[in-house]
């Protein structure tokens, strides 16, 4: 079911029809894949204002506290991100939505973020996560009407800070290839998805390839943490760009993952596990080694 422009009525009330009419054209087209790029008002403004329309996104049938966040990147764009919880799993493999907004950006391709903007003060885990931003100490985290620098919520992080080119969004890819010959279109994205993985403590990079009934594809990498615990795996980086697209209740036919061969630590078992909660697909593998 596509989404439309009740979907969002509500949380786009208050702004002036003029930019609903800008935002409305994005949410609802085809190819929407949770990055708003066409609007007329200040970039961190409307963040703020449209922290309701990313809750809109939110799936939390545990917790029942619906999160919205938006990261608003250099380029000048949006990104969408909403918390998401699996039932039948581990409570660890719930995203965040700061996690979900910084991620989107990510898949985007973009490389620095302006502000983060929060409908509810995070966490000690999210805080943590985005300390892999290359720009993390000086980051502004807005939550309502009061801004502060990451290094403030996070006065004693774990890890130093990393430097530009060698953070979460701006560090350079893999050299990777497939140990037999990759035969299909979506194989060869999940290893395109590896070798962009953000993978500098453990060097295991996995991608994961998510095809829907309707023919689109969702595709998601590996996002590593310092303190490992708040690292993302590829399965929900494609489950969140999913979850933040015009496809978000199409089922899922179809599931790919490519991994290291010799990966000290994996993921496919609860790859699995989310997968199975929410789809009868099988999930293809595919083993990698460094080129």
């Amino acid at each position: 079911m596509a989404l439309t422009a009740d979907d969002f009525k509500e949380a786009l009330s208050s702004l002036p029809s003029s930019e609903q009419i800008l935002l409305l054209k994005q949410l609802c087209a085809p190819q929407f894949g949770g990055k708003l790029a066409d609007f007329n008002s200040p970039a961190v403004e409307l963040a703020q204002a449209l922290l309701p329309l990313a809750a809109t996104f939110s799936i939390a049938p545990i917790s029942g506290f619906n999160v919205g966040a938006i990261a608003v990147g250099a380029s000048g764009a949006l990104y969408l991100g909403s918390n998401l919880e699996f039932t039948g799993v581990p409570l660890s493999a719930t995203l965040h939505a700061e996690q979900s907004a910084v991620l989107n950006a990510w898949m985007h391709g973009e490389s620095k973020l302006q502000a983060l903007a929060i409908s509810a003060p995070p966490c000690g885990h999210c805080r943590q996560f985005l300390w892999e931003l290359p720009n993390a100490p000086r980051l502004p985290i807005i939550v309502g009407q009061a801004q502060t620098m990451l290094n403030e919520l996070l006065p004693m992080p774990f890890g130093e800070p990393r430097s530009s080119g060698q953070g979460l969004l701006d560090s350079p890819p893999s050299k990777l290839q497939s140990i037999a010959p990759a035969q299909q279109i979506t194989a060869q994205r999940a290893i395109n998805a590896a070798q962009r993985s953000y993978t500098p403590y453990t060097h295991t990079p996995e991608g994961f390839v998510i095809e829907c009934a309707d023919g689109q594809h969702f595709t998601g990498r590996t996002a590593e943490n310092i303190a490992f615990n708040p690292s993302v795996p590829a399965v929900l980086t494609a489950l969140n760009q999913r979850n933040l697209s015009n496809s978000r209740h199409v089922t899922i036919h179809r599931c790919t993952q490519a991994k290291l061969a010799t990966a000290l630590h994996s993921n496919s078992k609860l790859a699995a596990s989310i997968i199975r909660s929410l789809s009868t697909a099988a999930i293809q593998t595919v083993l990698l080694e460094s080129a």
